[in-house]
């Protein structure tokens, strides 16, 4: 089955070619069911491996799980919500999360949800660090850190 997406001014925007044995369902439907069920691999993809680390969590009761999951969602939806803005803020903040990210972009691509989410991830976590220690502290960790090894 073959389906085409259209914008409002019928400009042909993808061509799907679905594999199906649906026979009696209209192609229309048979597309929106791959579409939502691509947004839910989507999402699931986001949970693994962009700053969530599903399945990397340790909680050991459901409530826990809950709760996680629970801010995952948010930061998804927060996420999405910075995705989708075009003011001129908001591209500014795209632009910073990735670099935060430390992600290689593609120039025909230079945002994605797992550079942005991995990015507010890191941002997040930086803010945390910073209303915890002072810049001096931070500098002396980083010399401790970089220091030359001793043989």
């Amino acid at each position: 089955m073959i389906v085409h997406v259209r914008d409002e001014n019928q400009k042909l925007l993808a061509e799907w070619l679905l594999l199906t044995n649906v026979t009696v369902v209209p192609a229309f439907e048979v597309a929106t069911w791959y579409y939502w069920r691509w947004r839910i691999e989507s999402f699931h993809k986001l949970l693994k491996s962009s700053g969530l680390e599903l399945e990397e969590w340790q909680q050991e009761s459901a409530s826990a799980i809950t709760k996680r999951l629970l801010v995952g969602c948010m930061a998804c939806v927060t996420v999405w919500g910075l995705q989708r803005e075009n003011s001129i803020e908001a591209e500014v903040c795209k632009t910073f999360l990735v670099r935060v990210s430390g992600r290689q972009m593609k120039r025909k691509r230079p945002v994605t949800t797992p550079a942005l989410m991995c990015g507010l991830h890191l941002l997040l976590t930086m803010l945390d660090i910073l209303e915890t220690h002072s810049i001096d502290q931070l500098r002396a960790f980083a010399q401790i850190a970089t220091r030359p090894l001793k043989l």
